[in-house]
């Protein structure tokens, strides 16, 4: 993998002593004709200062007076409107939800009208041409914003500039309406209950009953993938699967391929080959040609261990089905037969694990575990805003100090964002010579309770929301001067590395001895035989499941590298070719695979990428040096958290290492 060669040997991460500022948190409850207003009236302050900053004689300009003075208008905007945006994922109005989409739209079109201006670039290149010295971090945000001018056509001609800005703001019309589809998307499976064999009691209770006596299985989460693994049903799984690789509709399908063609296009105004290498010059890994080599670098690596698991799974099914002459493990029973491998093979039966992960006592443990390793305190707040009443508010203490806060909004619920996220609510920065206080929040859709039964997590998503709450950390714990480089606003393939890392606490006995507790007894621990069997079956299906990662790396350079993609047929081919498990044919999985529409297009690969750093960080202090080291998490503290995007990630790896990174940790991870 290509690392960028370190150049600061003396380098210390930016860190701050000043107080953080005295704020209110925000407020969630507005009506659709609020949301209206406050986006309209936020955009306008805003102009208003574009508008005088680009009025500036180019004798005149400062610093101060062009610069960061667009950085701190973009800030006020992004804490005017971040907040009200946020309730498109979680508000349970759906004309809240819709005024908010609206406003999201505005947002992420704005940039384009600001950044496309030549009267202000002019001003902030004459600035730029006078060449003052700078501190780093300041030199950093005036890099950054020349960028963007550069980025958005401003040294284009007058009439390309304009095309440019045309095929801009489409952009975000097209992301913004696939977005909003996706979240309003609703298909279920009604299913007999002799279709819900391999199914817990627990499981079927929490479904609701259709008047012909059935048992609706919707497509959230806690009901897909439950069913996927358990379900003995082939034709069931098979019915499930297909609708949930048809959420989104072919609407969305054609939005992405219209998405995909306006980004080369805008790429080729700039003189790029193409899109991919548009964003990749941003980021870690510099080109195309990068990203691809290290993807089909692994998938050589893993193709023999995948084709192993595949064989493995085979037999398991010819022994369950008592048919010798079964050929095939078809994409409705991969989930499924790993599992009944887990159960058989490693005695791990997945419902029987979540008796011990209890959502309350996982919580409970997860802080502790996160308060002993950053030197932190978490405390519930009670009565605090909230957009609804399943959301959890935290503060976060350091020396006695409110530094910072943070949500958990759990549960499944109608027109809520559907997958596990971290969402910023506030950004933390210097703002008027105290320190913001940062906001963030968990949005997950883990079972909730039943009657009789609290929520219990499956350890995988134990694993998911110890990793969303990582990047809470990183969120939370920033230090960085500007609002820009803030939290996880670090280069893209390299945002989900200390995530990723902390994973591996979740493997471990000390961490799973806070993490567990028996849901009616919670004083009995994961017991350690048990937690041998999953240590054992982690590796099981490695292959295939991280071939099934590398294919959608694969599949996004190809959709942004290639001239008018068939969106289907490009999924298709790699699912089949590279994670070697073809899908239904009428299956359009990429309609509802919003990452991609936006945020990880050309940067899919990242996931990966970013696995090779968390593993080499894992492995080389956290591993040897103790999981719940304060010595260590103060120099994970300072090194990754701290910092933010203030620094490019390769300095901030090689001060935490000691050394370059290295891909050893992460192929003996994986069993290579």
């Amino acid at each position: 993998m290509h690392v960028l060669v370190f150049i600061a040997l003396l380098f210390v991460p930016f860190a701050q002593a000043m107080e953080t500022c005295e704020q209110s948190l925000p407020s969630y409850d507005y009506s659709p004709a609020q949301i209206t207003e406050i986006c309209g009236n936020a955009q306008s302050a805003y102009k208003t200062v574009v508008n005088e900053i680009a009025r500036i004689r180019p004798q005149d300009a400062t610093f101060n007076n062009t610069v960061l003075r667009l950085e701190s208008a973009s800030s006020a905007l992004g804490d005017r409107l971040i907040p009200v945006n946020f309730l498109k994922y979680v508000s349970t109005d759906s004309k809240v939800r819709k005024a908010a989409d609206a406003c999201e739209t505005q947002l992420f079109q704005l940039p384009v009208d600001v950044y496309s201006r030549k009267d202000l670039y002019n001003v902030i290149k004459a600035y730029k041409d006078k060449g003052e010295q700078l501190t780093s971090a300041d030199q950093l945000l005036l890099d950054e914003t020349f960028s963007l001018f550069k980025r958005n056509g401003l040294e284009l001609s007058v009439q390309d500039q304009q095309l440019f800005i045309e095929k801009k703001k489409k952009l975000a019309e097209l992301e913004a309406e696939f977005s909003s589809n996706l979240v309003e998307y609703s298909d279920h499976l009604d299913v007999t209950r002799a279709e819900l064999e391999g199914l817990s009691e627990n499981y079927i209770g929490g479904l609701e009953k259709t008047t012909d006596g059935k048992f609706r299985v919707t497509l959230a989460y806690p009901h897909y993938f439950p069913f996927m693994e358990n379900a003995k049903n082939a034709e069931a799984r098979k019915r499930l699967e297909l609708k949930f690789f048809r959420r989104g509709g072919d609407r969305n399908r054609q939005l992405l391929e219209q998405a995909i063609e306006l980004r080369g296009e805008t790429a080729k105004l700039l003189g790029y080959a193409n899109h991919a290498e548009y964003v990749l010059e941003r980021r870690m890994a510099k080109s195309p040609h990068a990203v691809t080599t290290f993807l089909t670098r692994l998938v050589d690596r893993l193709k023999p261990k995948g084709m192993e698991n595949l064989q493995e799974m085979l037999e398991a099914k010819k022994l369950e089905l008592h048919s010798p002459d079964e050929k095939e493990i078809y994409s409705w029973d991969w989930r499924y037969y790993e599992n009944l491998l887990r159960k058989t093979k490693y005695q791990v039966d997945s419902q029987l694990v979540k008796e011990y992960f209890p959502l309350q006592t996982v919580i409970e443990g997860m802080l502790e575990i996160y308060q002993t390793l950053l030197g932190v305190t978490f405390e519930a707040v009670q009565g605090g805003p909230a957009w609804h009443k399943d959301a959890l508010l935290y503060r976060v203490m350091r020396n006695r100090k409110n530094i910072a806060y943070f949500y958990f909004d759990l549960f499944p619920r109608e027109g809520k964002y559907e997958h596990a996220a971290e969402f910023p609510l506030v950004i933390g920065y210097e703002k008027d010579g105290c320190y913001q206080k940062p906001v963030a929040a968990i949005v997950a859709n883990f079972n909730p309770p039943s009657p009789g039964t609290p929520a219990l997590l499956e350890h995988s998503e134990v694993v998911t929301f110890f990793h969303e709450f990582g990047h809470i950390t990183h969120q939370v714990l920033t230090k960085a001067k500007y609002a820009t480089f803030s939290g996880t606003s670090v280069k893209t393939d390299f945002v989900e590395a200390p995530s990723q890392m902390l994973e591996n606490w979740v493997w471990e006995k000390g961490p799973l001895q806070k993490l567990s507790g028996h849901y009616l007894d919670t004083s009995k621990k994961l017991p350690d035989e048990l937690l041998d069997k999953m240590v054992k079956a982690r590796l099981l299906n490695a292959g295939i499941k991280n071939l099934r990662q590398l294919s959608f790396g694969l599949i996004d350079m190809t959709y942004h590298t290639t001239e008018h993609v068939d969106s289907t047929e490009i999924y298709q081919r790699f699912i089949r070719d590279v994670m070697l498990i073809p899908l239904q044919p009428d299956a359009i999985p990429q309609a509802s695979f919003g990452h991609l529409m936006g945020g990880y297009d050309a940067g899919y690969y990242g996931y990966m990428w970013s696995l090779v750093f968390a593993q080499d960080m894992f492995a080389t202090r956290f591993a040897k040096e103790g999981l719940l080291n304060p010595v260590t998490g103060g120099d994970y503290l300072k090194w990754i958290l701290e910092p933010g995007g203030t620094e490019d990630p390769s300095i901030l790896l090689r001060g935490f290492l000691g050394r370059e990174p290295n891909e050893d940790a992460f192929l003996k991870s994986l069993g290579l």
